[in-house]
């Protein structure tokens, strides 16, 4: 009887939980529960957080959230400024003082009717090819001197079996000038020559071998040739009588 009054009395409280956490729903409901109280916290603890920087920016003790300003251009010293383009200077006609010329065959233009731009076709090795600029002839047929249509830079000159002796020349404004078919050349690569400056006498070549002692000239914008005639507004009569 002894032994039997010493025994525990067995935990009735945890076998009511087990009765509990043995419904369907228990574990469910323990989530959302949990769940509800993190997110209670979470809230509260933001609402502090905010309440404090309110307080810290209007009491001016604290840092102030500003946006950004947007960081300012600026053209580092040692580089100049591209100015912008105010147009491009007039060009004169390539032909030396004195020299009485006509122009033979045009630029192939692409807005041009059919005919003019059937007349504006090279014929090389069975093959038809757009003129990419203009063909100037002296009255006479023979060699004049060429001259520089607008001061600037050159960079070219080279000897090409096709086109002859030929002269690039740099300008402002993204523009070269083209000299093709001269007999001779009297500049060099760096040299920096002035509108007028005569630079060779025209010649012949392979390419254009019909068209006889002329200057094939050519004016290139951002490297793709243009109608030179739009830039050279200069009255060819006056040109013509210099």
């Amino acid at each position: 009887m002894e032994d039997q009054k010493n025994q525990p009395i067995p935990f009735k409280k945890a076998s009511s939980w087990k009765k509990v956490l043995g419904k369907k729903w228990a574990f469910p409901a323990i989530y959302i529960g949990t769940a509800a109280i993190i997110l209670a916290f979470v809230m509260w603890y933001q609402g502090n957080v905010m309440d404090t920087v309110s307080k810290m920016t209007n009491s001016g003790d604290g840092v102030a959230v500003t946006t950004p300003a947007a960081p300012e251009t600026t053209t580092p010293q040692n580089e100049e400024a591209v100015p912008a383009t105010s147009g491009v200077q007039p060009l004169a006609w390539p032909v030396g003082k004195g020299v009485q010329y006509n122009v033979g065959m045009n630029y192939y233009d692409e807005k041009a009717s059919k005919d003019n731009q059937q007349k504006a076709l090279v014929s090389f090795d069975n093959t038809f090819y757009p003129h990419t600029g203009i063909d100037l002839v002296s009255t006479d047929g023979k060699s004049f001197d060429v001259i520089a249509a607008l001061a600037g830079k050159v960079v070219k000159v080279v000897n090409d079996p096709l086109v002859g002796n030929e002269i690039e020349i740099e300008h402002a404004d993204k523009m070269i000038t083209v000299y093709q078919s001269l007999e001779s050349v009297t500049v060099k690569p760096g040299d920096e020559v002035t509108q007028g400056q005569v630079i060779g006498s025209a010649g012949r070549n392979t390419f254009e071998k019909d068209a006889g002692a002329h200057l094939h000239f050519e004016v290139r914008i951002d490297n793709k040739p243009v109608n030179p005639e739009q830039y050279l507004i200069q009255a060819e009569t006056e040109v013509k009588n210099q």
